[in-house]
């Protein structure tokens, strides 16, 4: 992926990530992290997600985690 924010930052998460959501205890995979833009400056936030049981979802990147394998 190519893509930066306006620090340089590449996304925290990427597709196929395995997380756990941390408001409702379920674990997803990440579909990908949006890029959003406020003026003049840009930041990754949101994380679109597949929960396990097949409902797609979009969480705030700070509610969730990373799952160790």
């Amino acid at each position: 992926m190519n893509e930066y924010d306006s620090e340089g930052n590449h996304p925290r998460f990427f597709e196929g990530d395995r997380v756990l959501v941390l408001p409702n205890k379920m674990k997803a995979t990440v579909i990908r992290q949006l890029l959003h833009y406020d003026l003049d400056e840009s930041f990754w936030g949101n994380v679109e997600l597949l929960y396990d049981d097949g409902v797609e979802g979009t969480s705030h990147s700070w509610q969730i985690e990373r799952i160790k394998q």
